[in-house]
């Protein structure tokens, strides 16, 4: 695979179209981590323009290995002929009806096979339909009010209630009823049951935070829930279809009550899923969850597509691998080069964590990263996904460059130069997702 060529590169034309856009966008983004301030002004692109397997290419024509496959959502590259032949297909016969389509039978039952635990399905568009609408039925299947809760689900009310720094607009009533437990700490889960005794309608986790569940956790977890007469829901927008073909849950054998999927099942295209046992999901005979574009046809083709491709093609075995060498690399170099930085997260979605003793971000040697990796064609927000488009070779090239920035870096904080250096604002910390 060839080297990102930007010969003379240049930004114009993102910060044209940036200085457009705030005018008429908050914040100029429509999603908090793909913002401008989450990256170097002046030097990293504003907007891509264009993606083909794992490359993107700027509205100023630049090009870059893709290191975050739009936030995981895309597993088997952009533009993938499969998917998009697909998608081609279905877009002649139509994308909504007036009523359901077969293809929404046909996907429910296609995932039902593949997880025998998803009796019943339905569907979404993002991942904070599904998070939102597995909240509800919880609350109207066990009757109770209070959720307990453990990483992150988008930004309903009921979630986003425990981040002090975003939620403003959620009623107090409302936060209230959400309480977050630590990850790898059962204690904090009883705690929780223990303040508020037949409560508590669900407890609601990601399964993998930035580290692997210790042994029995995931168990531990399933075990109180279910002790209390709670809901175990796991939300597996990350690590669904991903990880593992069954994700999680078939890598870990724990089974939730129920499930939210979306981003790599449908390969880009919007879709969400929420799934789970019959007599839970039952309860949305009488729980409002109803919207225009819901089976959205386009999406589940592409997620029938993905679903038919991962069976026979070891889509997440290369993920694992390329996911692997990067996770090492990264790991070695910084070894290498004696940075205080830390690998974190899992092969399927290693993460580069920047953040100190005080558990904050090093903004400093963030921005630093994020500048040099945009000059030299990498396209990273430290929170990386591969997928199946990437080969070995795009990783080396990956590694070789980053292995001069952090050269460069470690050299630079040696000599207390690292600011010098900065060619645009420091990257502003990241609240949220």
């Amino acid at each position: 695979m060839n080297q990102p060529t930007n010969m003379k590169r240049t930004v114009e034309k993102s910060q044209s179209l940036f200085t457009r856009a705030e005018r008429h966008i908050p914040r100029a983004s429509q999603t908090l981590s793909k913002a401008p301030d989450q990256f170097v002004k002046g030097v990293s692109p504003y907007a891509f323009k264009k993606g083909v397997g794992c490359r993107v290419w700027d509205v100023d024509g630049n090009e870059y290995i893709d290191l975050s496959s739009s936030l995981g959502a895309i597993v088997l590259g952009y533009q993938h002929y499969v998917i998009e032949e697909a998608v081609r297909k279905q877009r002649e016969s139509g994308t909504i009806f007036g009523l359901p389509s077969d293809l929404e039978v046909e996907l429910a039952e296609r995932l039902a096979k593949l997880l025998p635990f998803v009796e019943m399905v339905r569907y979404g568009l993002n991942g904070s339909d599904v998070t939102a609408a597995a909240v509800r039925v919880a609350r109207a299947y066990t009757g109770r009010d209070h959720i307990a809760k453990c990483g992150y689900h988008g930004w309903p009310d009921w979630t986003i209630a425990t981040n002090a720094l975003r939620s403003k607009g959620v009623p107090q009533a409302v936060k209230d009823l959400t309480h977050e437990f630590v990850y790898n700490d059962l204690g904090s889960l009883e705690k929780i049951f223990s303040e508020f005794p037949d409560k508590i309608a669900a407890v609601i986790m990601e399964p993998i935070d930035a580290v692997f569940p210790k042994q029995g956790f995931l168990e531990g977890v399933k075990e109180l829930a279910h002790k209390h007469g709670a809901v175990f829901i796991f939300d597996e927008l990350v690590t669904g279809f991903r990880l593992a073909r069954g994700g999680a849950a078939e890598y870990f054998k724990v089974t939730p009550d129920l499930v939210c999927y979306g981003k790599a099942i449908s390969n880009g295209e919007p879709l969400s899923v929420l799934g789970g046992k019959r007599e839970i999901m039952s309860m949305l005979d009488e729980v409002f969850f109803s919207f225009t574009y819901a089976g959205y046809l386009s999406s589940i083709a592409a997620a029938l597509a993905t679903l038919t491709f991962m069976e026979t093609n070891g889509v997440q075995e290369k993920i694992q691998k390329t996911g692997t060498m990067l996770m090492d690399g990264l790991q070695s170099l910084i070894v290498r080069h004696m940075l205080p930085l830390k690998m974190t997260g899992y092969p399927a979605h290693p993460v580069i964590s920047f953040k100190g003793s005080d558990g904050s971000d090093n903004l400093l040697l963030k921005t630093f990263f994020l500048q040099e990796t945009a000059k030299a064609g990498i396209f990273t927000n430290c929170k990386h996904f591969t997928n199946y488009a990437h080969e070995e070779s795009d990783i080396k090239i990956v590694l070789d460059k980053i292995d001069t920035i952090f050269k460069t870096m470690a050299e630079a904080m040696a000599n207390n130069s690292i600011e010098k250096l900065l060619e645009g604002p420091m990257v502003r910390a990241r609240y949220i997702r």
